[in-house]
C-alpha cells in the first residue's frame, strides 16, 4: 500500500552516524570496538524524553511514525567512569530537504479530503520540498491547483534514487487496528475521517475543501438532476443486518 523507506537512514552525521524520519525517527549507530554510544530521542515541543539507550552499535527507531518534532542526541562513552562526549545533536527541520507524504491508492473521496492538509504542511514548512505519492488517476485533478507540490505515483517512487534522499515520510490512511497509535496520534473515529490527516501531519485539522481541475465540467444533462450512489467503496462503510429477514406469515 505504501512504498517502504530506504533500508538505511538517509542523512549522515559525524562518526558514521546516520539518521532520518522516514519510518518515525531512525538512528543508525555503527559498531564500536571500544566504549559505548548513548542516544536520546526527545520531543522538542513537550521537552519529554521519548527513548534513551546505551549500546555498542544499534539501529534505534521511535515507535511513533506521525509528525513529531524530534531531537536526536548522541554521545560517546569511553569507559566506566568517563565523561560522555556529545558527537551529534539534530533538531527536526525539513528546510531545504525533501519530505514524502503518501496517500493510499484505490480511493478518491478520502484523498480529496486529505490533500488540503498536505498543502497546509507545505505552507507550514515553506523551505521544504513536499512530494505527494498518489494514484495516477487523481494527479490530473490536483496538479495545476497545487503547483508548489511535487505529485508522483507510487510506481515512480519504487527503486528510485529519491527514496535514498528523503528526510521524512508520512503515510495518510485509516488505521483501524492501530491501538498503540503508531501510525496516527489519535483514532480517526474520534476526530473524523478527513481531520485525521491534519493530526498525522501536525497541522491545523480544520477542514478545507480541495481545489481541483476538471478537464470536462459541462453538464451531462441540461435539466436539473440528482445523483444517487448505490454502492460504497469498501465493505466497512456498510451496515449489514446480522439477522436474516423473517418470512411473512401465511394468510
Amino acid at each position: 500500500m505504501y512504498t517502504p523507506p530506504a533500508t538505511l537512514p538517509t542523512q549522515t552525521g559525524s562518526d558514521g552516524i546516520r539518521f532520518d524520519f522516514n519510518a518515525g525517527c531512525r538512528v543508525l549507530l555503527p559498531p564500536r570496538t571500544e566504549g559505548m554510544w548513548r542516544v536520546r530521542l526527545s520531543d522538542l515541543d513537550t521537552g519529554n524524553t521519548l527513548f534513551q539507550s546505551e549500546n555498542a552499535g544499534a539501529i534505534v527507531s521511535s515507535s511513533k511514525r506521525w509528525y513529531v518534532r524530534f531531537r536526536i542526541e548522541v554521545w560517546t562513552i569511553g569507559g566506566e567512569g568517563t565523561e560522555a562526549l556529545p558527537v551529534l545533536t539534530h533538531d527536526y527541520d525539513p528546510s531545504n530537504r525533501a519530505v514524502l507524504i503518501q496517500f493510499p491508492v484505490g480511493t478518491l473521496g478520502d484523498i480529496l479530503a486529505w490533500f488540503p492538509y498536505a498543502a497546509r504542511f507545505a505552507e507550514s514548512h515553506p523551505e521544504c520540498r513536499v512530494i505527494c505519492a498518489l494514484s495516477e488517476l487523481i494527479i490530473p485533478l490536483l496538479r495545476d491547483c497545487y503547483p508548489g507540490l511535487h505529485l508522483v505515483t507510487h510506481t515512480e517512487l519504487t527503486g528510485q534514487a529519491l527514496m535514498e534522499t528523503l528526510y521524512a515520510t508520512y503515510s495518510l490512511g485509516l488505521f483501524f487496528d492501530d491501538t498503540d497509535c503508531i501510525q496516527q496520534p489519535i483514532d480517526f473515529r474520534h476526530v473524523g475521517l478527513h481531520r485525521t490527516a491534519g493530526y498525522i501531519l501536525g497541522v491545523d485539522p480544520t477542514e478545507q475543501a480541495p481545489r481541483v481541475t476538471l478537464l470536462e465540467n459541462s453538464r451531462p444533462i441540461a435539466e436539473p438532476y440528482v445523483c444517487i450512489a448505490v454502492q460504497s467503496s469498501t465493505q466497512s462503510k456498510y451496515w449489514n443486518n446480522p439477522k436474516p429477514a423473517e418470512p411473512e406469515p401465511k394468510r
